[in-house]
């Protein structure tokens, strides 16, 4: 019997398409200005912010897919997998260049980069693992009896 089902929208066009739609400045930068009375220019500062971070989710949006749909592809078709994984690493730029400059709230920061780059907390321990002589190890649990 044949295999049924609805035809895949994939278009190996989406491969360019999800790079060029992550592929943004980290940051916009506008300038304020400052006018004298007579109209020249007094100052003009610099006003730096983050640019709205790329998600996948919009990139599914835009091209007319669930965000499921772009899972697949990923295992479906190398080419694309490829095109995601790259998209990935320009997200995670973007999202450092701006959590590391301060434009994004820190428990936002925290929170993406934990939940969808795969950040992990550092946690050190210390494995105090000491070596006995069966004498020492008598003694101590000898000691130990006593309190």
């Amino acid at each position: 019997m044949a295999k049924r089902g609805r035809k895949t929208k994939y278009n190996k066009k989406y491969c360019d398409e999800i790079i060029e739609y992550f592929d943004i400045p980290p940051q916009n930068i506008a300038y304020k200005e400052e006018y004298f009375n007579d109209g020249s220019l007094k100052s003009k500062v610099p006003v730096i912010t983050a640019t709205e971070i790329p998600t996948f989710q919009g990139f599914a949006n835009k091209i007319g897919v669930n965000i499921d749909t772009l899972h697949e592809w990923k295992e479906v078709y190398s080419e694309f997998s490829e095109a995601y994984t790259r998209a990935k690493q320009i997200q995670e730029k973007i999202w450092l260049v701006n959590a590391m400059s301060g434009l994004y709230n820190a428990q936002f920061a925290q929170f993406f980069g934990k939940n969808c780059l795969g950040y992990k907390d550092k946690v050190e321990t210390v494995n105090k693992n000491i070596e006995l002589s069966y004498e020492d190890y008598i003694k101590k649990v000898e000691d130990a009896d006593e309190y």
